[in-house]
């Protein structure tokens, strides 16, 4: 589900990935294609959702750290191709041209101008500074440049298992979907360039691939950096992840979220929200793993509660691309866009948040918020429940996929008096009021949390 969405801040015109977005209730109005893959599994489209409205938190004071440069990379070498025949290819499998050594008149000419405008020589600008020497001012320009053409738009959360071991030069060095596409355009090509009509043998890839993550080093270099550059890298990077992943995404890389929303004021009393920022698309497989399967379902309060009390923080759900996806008829998706107070039009565009919904977020009134894809048949159930196979004894009827609220017992209505509640539709529909009327896809089933005890 891609539906379009206003967002905070708007998504980058950049991107091209697409879901509603997060951010304050009057905000501009963006578009964005999601999509990425793991074994195949590409998150096509997800739809943001839109934040309440929260006061920015200003990043901490720059500290006079210093730190040496990394030193220059030199490009990578080109060999001739009479050279020992040699089987130097791009990073696409295509054959380098042959190029005429250049004599360097034009190289002289630029460093001479260089240096009669600035004063200086080329050695010496190239010699290594240091950047925390830099006022705050530009590092911050040095911040935002690092966004202006991202690399890659969507990141794959993909935890390691067992492993402590930097992987970037090994992850770089593998063979990815895209490659072999590449090598199969490349083969056609010298296939078709091949007068003779023999086959051309294919020739092994020399070159690591180019990082898609460039300036993920930025958060690596020491601690000053990292609290300036994260949040900046945080909100702009869109990271993709599985249901199932979610919460582990969250105590990982935001362990510190539950602590600090627990200590937030009331919202009316309220002066500043939760310091975080994000930018989130949630995969939603066609069939339920076994987590999914669970008694339990898949807990999703943790994103709710800090995606409603942090300063910048887009959430979407999203599917793995599939042929002949139709976005128009996915309730499952649709009805999950409910949970951050939308709906999804016609035109998948998304609509205003419900406010009672977006008061009971923001007022931590929820212990839990689960989702049932695929809840186990009910073997107690009620004879309209069950069906009946020929003279065979009665078999209980799939149920039906469900979200479960589940209130503090502080904060519950007065009819909220069991776990799964029954839910009042006079003189009010309790669910409509909340933006959980006409659902397509899932039921939606209400509570208060109970005694351990009991």
């Amino acid at each position: 589900m891609a539906p379009t969405r206003a967002s905070t801040p708007p998504p980058s015109r950049s991107s091209k990935f697409g879901h509603p977005p997060v951010g304050p209730a009057s905000s501009t109005t963006g578009t964005r294609q999601n999509a990425f893959n793991g074994t195949s599994n590409v998150i096509m489209g997800s739809g943001h959702t839109i934040v309440p409205p929260s006061p920015g938190v200003p990043l901490s004071g720059f500290q006079a750290l210093t730190m040496s440069a990394a030193p220059k990379r030199d490009p990578p070498s080109r060999r001739n191709k009479n050279q020992a025949k040699d089987n130097v290819r791009t990073g696409a499998g295509v054959k380098k041209q042959v190029k005429k050594k250049s004599d360097g008149t034009m190289a002289k000419v630029v460093d001479a101008a260089l240096n009669e405008r600035i004063g200086t020589s080329g050695q010496a600008l190239q010699k290594p500074f240091r950047f925390m020497d830099l006022p705050g001012e530009l590092r911050n320009e040095v911040y935002m440049h690092t966004h202006g053409r991202p690399k890659q738009a969507l990141l794959v959360y993909r935890p390691r298992i067992a492993s402590l071991r930097p992987r970037t030069r090994l992850d770089r060095g593998r063979t990815l979907a895209s490659d072999l596409a590449s090598q199969e355009q490349d083969e056609e090509i010298s296939s078709a360039d091949n007068k003779s009509g023999r086959p051309s043998k294919s020739k092994a890839k020399t070159e690591l691939r180019e990082t898609n993550r460039p300036f993920w080093g930025l958060t690596q270099v020491c601690r000053q950096l990292r609290i300036e550059y994260r949040p900046i890298y945080m909100a702009k990077q869109e990271i993709g992840m599985d249901l199932t992943e979610m919460v582990d995404y969250l105590q990982t890389f935001y362990p510190t979220a539950a602590d600090v929303v627990s200590q937030l004021a009331p919202p009316g009393e309220r002066q500043n929200d939760a310091p975080f920022v994000g930018n989130l698309t949630i995969a939603v497989g066609d069939k339920a793993n076994d987590l999914e399967r669970a008694v339990d379902g898949i807990e999703v309060f943790p994103l709710l509660d800090i995606w409603s009390n942090s300063l910048k923080i887009e959430a979407g759900f999203g599917r793995y691309l599939k042929a002949n996806y139709v976005p128009e008829t996915d309730g499952e998706a649709k009805d999950l866009y409910r949970l951050f107070g939308r709906r999804v039009l016609k035109n998948r565009s998304c609509s205003g948040m419900n406010n009672l919904w977006r008061s009971i977020l923001r007022s931590r009134s929820l212990a839990s918020v689960r989702i049932h894809r695929k809840p186990a048949p009910n073997a107690a159930a009620s004879a309209p429940a069950m069906a009946v196979v020929g003279t065979q004894l009665l078999v209980p009827a799939a149920a039906k996929p469900y979200v479960h609220i589940v209130f503090k017992a502080d904060a519950a209505e007065p009819w909220m008096t069991e776990f799964e509640s029954v839910v009042p539709k006079t003189p009010n529909n309790w669910l409509a009021e909340r933006g959980f009327g006409a659902m397509e896809y899932f039921e939606v089933k209400v509570g208060v949390e109970q005694d351990a005890s009991n």
